[in-house]
């Protein structure tokens, strides 16, 4: 028996007895009640579970983090927390505590992973949500990474199209993914997905809907999701109240994959607090209909926990470091309260689990240690003055290396922001530091713009008002002016491509990832683009760049005035 499949038929036996940017971590102002050091509200010494009593355990953003994630996102209050072996050990206590209780997920429970999932399509992932009860999830834009199709694999099984991962064969996640605000032009949601769904506990029935962040639709990559749009997430919860009350719900619970933070002034947020929170998820509360008595939200990676409106508005911060224990007490109508339980590491890791997380260590070991390259120096992901990336840069310099000859024949390079999850280490780095730097596995693509269309281009780097997203070049400098209105920053005669001027009706070839070149972050520029060559995989181009090349941290390529 493989190491894959024993896990599942040890961690059914455990299930049918007691039951994955930056990540907020969460002061945990809350008197203690149980777990380990001060202000820490864990799962010891639960209390008594009451008449007519229903739990929900939640949690959102576990972006495959499998094994205990590191450094200050590894922690809730100065304690450790997370990593799947304990976060299963802390959902067996609970269920042991209060059997009329599910699992639940705000999304983002997969993509953007460490390689141990990530290597493996995140398949390690849905199978550890499976083995804890997992009974409903809201997709989170994370899920849509990979496309529509790679969503309907993950929901019904089956082998990737490179081929079937080491283990049992992939079954597909045993709990429904709801998307209510995601359709097609008919109005239909995404294959194998579903809006809402019914929780029967403790003999009452609980209507759990499910929606995803409008942005979906501009921070993943488009070809992935065409013809489908991503709707206002409360006119799509309100719209399919009456079909679950309909359908018996005493009550409804919304996951939401979209949220707020606290804003603290000189302090950490408490993570059972709601201090000055943003007013998305205050707009929720008060827009959602009274049928909806909590809101289990995500996407922002922040803790909260509060009451807006009458309803129960929480969030676990991310990366499986907090549950969020949901009461619904059914007593004349339903009184909802919650509180977020540190997800501690003092507790026994649960073995089933821990056996499937050091399966995937060992799988992935091999590719993860090699040594690919190195660097005197941190390259850091954190944009400069101008907005550009330094890591940002290197990148593009590693994709125009790999397409100036050839068919591609590029002359420039661009590479996103969002692209990159951290910085490069000083020192050896390893095919597995890689990976965490870019673990989207997308494809370097080069197309054809007019020297028109890239002034317009690099002024799209504006054109959101609430973040401004700078593109970092290679073959690529330029000045602009950060006071200058918008479609006018550049500065005029300041663009040059490979040393020479920028020529309005000239063709150039310009490589990017396919997520940009489908129009990403809203660079809708590239959709005008035309005759696109197909290369590698990026972290192939980025290995074999830092395999011929000494990196150092480069001289910035844009200016700002």
């Amino acid at each position: 028996m493989d190491a894959r499949r024993g896990f599942a038929v040890g961690l059914t036996v455990v299930a049918s007895a007691v039951l994955v940017g930056g990540c907020g971590g969460g002061g945990g102002k809350t008197p203690t009640t149980g777990g380990a050091g001060g202000g820490i509200v864990s799962t010891e010494d639960l209390p008594k579970a009451g008449a007519n009593e229903v739990h929900l355990f939640a949690f959102n953003d576990l972006h495959g983090n499998l094994q205990p994630p590191g450094g200050a996102t590894g922690k809730i209050n100065g304690v450790d927390a997370g990593g799947a072996a304990f976060l299963a050990t802390h959902l067996a206590r609970l269920k042991a505590a209060y059997p009329a209780s599910a699992v639940v997920s705000a999304g983002d429970n997969i993509s953007a992973s460490p390689m141990i999932s990530g290597l493996f399509h995140d398949e390690p992932t849905i199978d550890f949500l499976n083995s804890v009860g997992m009974a409903a999830s809201s997709v989170g834009n994370h899920e849509f990474d990979h496309g529509v199709r790679e969503l309907t694999r993950i929901q019904q099984g089956g082998c990737a199209p490179d081929g079937c991962e080491p283990g049992a064969p992939f079954t597909g996640a045993k709990f429904p993914y709801l998307a209510a605000n995601v359709t097609d032009a008919q109005g239909n949601q995404p294959p194998a997905l579903k809006p809402w769904t019914m929780l029967e506990l403790g003999g009452h029935k609980v209507g759990v809907v499910g929606t995803v962040t409008p942005d979906t639709a501009n921070i993943v990559f488009p070809e992935g999701i065409r013809g489908f749009t991503f709707g206002e997430e409360v006119a799509a919860i309100n719209k399919y109240v009456p079909d679950i009350k309909k359908a018996g719900a005493e009550t409804i619970v919304a996951l939401m994959h979209d949220g707020s933070a606290q804003q603290v002034k000189g302090n950490v947020a408490d993570y059972n607090g709601c201090e000055n929170i943003g007013p998305d998820v205050t707009r929720f509360a008060n827009g959602i209909d009274p049928a909806v008595s909590v809101l289990v939200t995500g996407h922002t990676h922040q803790p909260y926990n509060c009451t807006i409106n009458g309803k129960v508005v929480t969030q676990a911060a991310c990366y499986g470091r907090l549950i969020t224990d949901i009461t619904l007490k059914f007593d004349n109508g339903v009184r909802a309260s919650a509180i977020n339980r540190v997800v501690t590491r003092d507790a026994p890791a649960d073995k089933p689990t821990a056996a499937l997380v050091d399966f995937y260590a060992e799988q992935a070991k091999p590719r993860a240690g090699r040594v690919v390259g190195s660097t005197s120096d941190t390259i850091p992901q954190r944009p400069g003055p101008s907005g550009e990336s330094p890591l940002g840069s290197v990148i593009a310099d590693a994709m125009l290396s790999d397409t100036k000859a050839g068919p591609a024949s590029a002359v420039a390079a661009l590479m996103n922001p969002g692209g990159m999850r951290t910085d490069l280490k000083a020192g050896q780095i390893t095919y597995g530091d890689l990976y965490t730097v870019q673990p989207f596995g997308n494809q370097v693509v080069t197309v054809t713009l007019t020297g028109q269309q890239i002034l317009r281009l690099l002024e799209q780097q504006w054109d959101n008002p609430s973040k401004t997203t700078v593109l970092s070049p290679a073959g690529i400098t330029y000045s602009y002016s950060a006071a200058a209105p918008n479609g006018a920053k550049v500065i005029a005669g300041s663009v040059r491509i490979a040393g020479q001027p920028l020529n309005p009706v000239a063709a150039y070839r310009i490589s990017a990832n396919n997520y940009l070149v489908s129009g990403g972050d809203g660079f809708s520029v590239f959709a005008e683009s035309k005759d696109p060559t197909v290369g590698a995989i990026d972290l192939d181009v980025f290995e074999r760049f830092l395999r011929d090349h000494p990196i150092q941290p480069p001289a910035p390529r844009i200016e700002k005035k």
